[in-house]
Formats: structure tokens, sequence, C-alpha cells
């Protein structure tokens, strides 16, 4: 009799959890995927591709990579669903799926179910601009209109000072140079507030400074409106400051949501994250497991993913062969943050706070720097390693 496994999501936890299960489950068990896209989509390196997908380096092509063709060599043991789910009946065991181009909808019964469906940015206004997949799998599509966009406008505005805000400051910065105007806008009163150290979000400000990109701290938009006539540009930004800024562009990187309209809010948090046990399970749920940005853990970074993948897959497999909680492994969460924030292509020009310790700009720049990691994007979509660089 087969027993099958449907994993939700096709990113940086489900599509290593379909490599993985397909080499370590049973014969009897197959593998059910789920996804909008047939791409893998390499985002940390957003943004800088969202600027010029060339200046990634010799493997910048990689970008996307079609995931299928490597999966499918597993033959009848693997399925895949192109769409999203749309509803879970954790009774029933069954994933709705509306299946992508509007070709209706389909249902698959599961004996183990993952969800690893992530989160995406809202960014206030709830446009996309391809920091994260895109929500209708749509994902290249969006990557080329936010490059289109940025390369049209003269005046650009980044609202989010995180991360992903300092490095898409410094990289559109960085390619275009005199030719944009870039304003950076934290609500904090330094840039990349994550951080327990003020120096290190000093000498992220410092840098942009540097290369010309205007910084603004302690300030946050409160509304954005369409320009009055008489005023350049296509928005102007309401701060909370009062002051008013015009913008050709304003690009939001704040905020985070979880994919998880399809889940009953008994699984959920009361913010709509996965509610976890240490087990990597759903809380209250025997088969139904979660990994990733979809969970209620915080700090969801790449840097936390492996640790909750190895739990989830061994806890996965034991329960195929028969244990329980009483073989189970324990997943231990970490807050510890690693951050590496390069600021453009310039040597040097980026900072790096690792378990506690501010590093030397030049070391973040040699690790992150130079290609945004691209050359790691085909190991993970084609079942290699992890995103941590894990054997699979």
């Amino acid at each position: 009799m087969t027993s099958n496994i449907v994993i939700i999501g096709a990113s940086y936890s489900g599509l290593p959890a379909a490599h993985y299960l397909l080499k370590h489950a049973p014969e009897s068990w197959t593998i059910t995927l789920i996804n909008p896209s047939t791409n893998f989509y390499f985002n940390p390196a957003a943004p800088r591709a969202l600027v010029e997908q060339s200046i990634l380096g010799k493997n910048n092509g990689d970008l996307f990579i079609p995931f299928l063709p490597k999966l499918e060599k597993h033959g009848s043991r693997f399925a895949f669903l192109h769409g999203k789910a749309s509803a879970v009946d954790t009774n029933s065991r069954t994933v709705t799926v509306a299946l992508q181009g509007g070709r209706g909808e389909t249902s698959v019964t599961y004996d183990h179910l993952i969800i690893a469906s992530g989160a995406n940015t809202s960014g206030g206004t709830g446009k996309e601009w391809g920091f994260k997949h895109a929500r209708d799998g749509n994902t290249e599509e969006v990557v080329a209109n936010t490059r289109a966009a940025v390369k049209a406008a003269k005046k650009i505005v980044i609202s989010g000072a995180g991360a992903t805000g300092v490095e898409f400051a410094g990289e559109i910065k960085d390619f275009y140079g005199a030719e944009k105007e870039v304003v950076i806008i934290s609500s904090s009163e330094e840039l990349l507030p994550q951080v327990p150290r003020a120096d290190v979000g000093a000498s992220a400000r410092k840098i942009l400074t540097k290369i010309g990109v205007k910084v603004k701290t302690g300030v946050r938009v409160v509304e954005e409106r369409p320009a009055t006539k008489g005023v350049e540009g296509v928005v102007e930004l309401v701060l909370s400051s009062g002051e008013v800024l015009s913008a050709d562009l304003h690009i939001a990187t704040w905020g985070i949501y979880p994919n998880t309209s399809f889940l009953a809010k008994d699984l959920l948090d009361s913010a709509g994250w996965v509610n976890m046990d240490e087990y990597m399970r759903a809380r209250g749920m025997q088969n139904v497991w979660a990994i990733g940005d979809v969970t209620h853990w915080g700090n969801r970074k790449l840097t936390t993913v492996d640790g909750q993948w190895t739990v989830a897959m061994e806890n996965i497999i034991s329960s195929i062969n028969g244990g329980g909680v009483e073989v189970f492994k324990k997943y231990v969460h970490s807050d510890e943050l690693l951050m590496i924030v390069p600021m453009g292509r310039k040597f040097g020009n980026a900072v790096a706070f690792v378990k506690g310790w501010k590093l030397w700009g030049v070391l973040g720049w040699l690790f992150k720097g130079r290609t945004f990691m691209i050359e790691f994007a085909r190991p993970v979509a084609e079942g290699v390693t992890t995103s941590g660089r894990a054997k699979i």
C-alpha cells in the first residue's frame, strides 16, 4: 500500500525536504509537492538582482532555476501540483489546490503534511517588489517589473532600514551613481535596528552616506498619495515628522506576513504563524509538520532553516518507521543573529554582525558582497545541499 507525504512550498525548506524524503523514505512512500512556480528563486540576491542581474557575476543566470528535472527522475514516487494550496482539512487529511492558470481545483490526500509555504513582505502598501517569491507564482514578472521601475525612476525612496532596505539602497546607488537620487528612511534612530549594537547600523549609515544615499532616521512613512499638480514625482510620502517627500518610486521593504491563509485558525498563533511544538510539528498534530519562515519562531532568516529542517526530516523518518516522541529529536530555537549586509560592489563596502561580534566590513564583502552568494543557488535547487550547505 502506498503512503503519501505532501509538501506545500518549494523554496529553502520544502525543496530540500522533497529531495531528502525521496532518498530516505521507504520505497512505498510517495512525495507530492505543491507550488505556484516551477522555478527556484534565489531571493537572497534580490537587492542586487532587482537593480541589474548581470552584476551578480558569472553564475547570474542561476537567479531562477527549474527544479522539476531533478525531482522527476524519481519517476512515479514523485508528483507535482502546479498551483497554490487553498485549504487543508486535517480530519480527512486532504489538501485542496487551486491550479495555476485558472485550471480549476484538485485535491490530494496525505499521510504526512509538511507546510513550507514561507512568508511575504507586506511593505504597508501590499505591493510586491520581488524580495520574496510572488504570491501568485509570477516572480520572474515581478522582478522584471521592479527592475524596470528602478531604471525609469530618477528619485527613489526606500522605507525600511533592515538588511534588505540597506542593501537595496546601496546597490541602486552603486550601479547608477549620480543618475539617481536615493533616500532611505528608518523608523528607528539608526539603520539595521535588528542588530543589538548601534555601531553596526552607524557603520552602514557611513557607507551609504559616502556613496551618496540620503539617510533619514527616526521617522516613518504615514501616508503615500499621488503627487499634487506642479510637484515633481509620481507620489508624495508624508512622514511622521510632517515632512513631505516627492518620489518617482517608493519601495517599502518593511513588514512580513505568513502564507497561511489556507490553514485553519487552530493551527496558527494570533499573528497567523504556524504554532509549533518542540518536534517541528504543528501543535496538537501528529502528522502535520512545518519548516522555515511559516513557523511561529522569530529570526526568520536562512541561517535558522537548517536546524529546523534537520529535526523535521529525522522525526518524519522516525515516525514513518513507527517511532514516536520517545525517539524524536527536539528543536531548540535560537534568536542569535547573523547578518551580513553589502552595499554595492566596491571592495569593503559591507557590515557584518555574527554571534554578537561586529566583524570587519571586508569580511562581509568577501563572503557576500562580490556575488550575493548566487553560486550557492544551484546546489539547493537541484537537491545537492540545503541552504546551509548540509549534504542532502
